[in-house]
């Protein structure tokens, strides 16, 4: 082999060794951003009379804009969903709720003890479906709204989320009263309303009738 043959091949070696290195890096970064946790930061009003009605995947009714993005959200959970809720009672959430326990979420609710089982309630099917609830019988109310997405996945891939807000998931709040829901991302906050949730769910208690 001649020397200029010698250097042409080992010019083609190394500029394919370069390019592929550059490739390389290249993928790398771009799966990372494709990885890295989208922010979530949205807060849903709901207001009476506010918002015309639309057709959605997420219910058999027409419903507002605002109930579709509560529904977008709350099918979002892929790992866990853990819920403090006070009172419920709205079929459409419940729905979402059940495909999602079908589904393998693994899914944790606390409520209070005197809306559990009050009139037009959703918790009842909760725990026949074998769906963990806890509550505590006092004269305290259990007043929180609010409820946490993929907390506990470790996931990279994954957002952990928090809702919150004063949105009961009843009918009269999401379709008649102002109300408001935040949507969340920020990591301090998530954690905060984590620690809120495991330090009820050791002082609760399952529930019986």
């Amino acid at each position: 082999m001649s020397l200029k043959t010698y250097s042409q091949t080992l010019f083609m070696v190394l500029s394919f060794a370069f390019f592929a290195h550059a490739t390389y890096k290249y993928l790398t970064k771009k799966k990372k951003e494709e990885t890295r946790e989208k922010e979530i930061h949205e807060v849903i009003m709901f207001s009476y009379g506010s918002e015309e009605v639309k057709r959605s995947k997420y219910s058999r009714c027409r419903i507002s804009e605002n109930m579709d993005r509560l529904l977008h959200y709350l099918n979002q959970p892929v790992y866990n969903l853990d819920i403090c809720m006070y009172v419920w009672s709205n079929q459409d959430i419940t729905n979402i709720i059940m495909k999602l326990h079908y589904r393998g979420v693994k899914i944790r609710v606390i409520v209070d003890a005197d809306m559990a089982f009050a009139p037009g309630s959703n918790i009842r099917k909760l725990e026949k479906n074998r769906i963990p609830v806890r509550w505590m019988k006092s004269t305290n109310l259990m007043h929180h709204k609010f409820c946490l997405v993929d907390t506990l996945s470790g996931d990279p891939n994954l957002t952990p989320f928090v809702m919150a807000g004063s949105l009961n998931w009843t009918n009269q709040a999401l379709w008649g009263n102002y109300e408001d829901c935040l949507v969340t991302s920020q990591k301090q906050l998530v954690e905060q309303f984590q620690t809120e949730f495991e330090r009820l769910w050791i002082l609760f208690k399952p529930i019986v009738d």
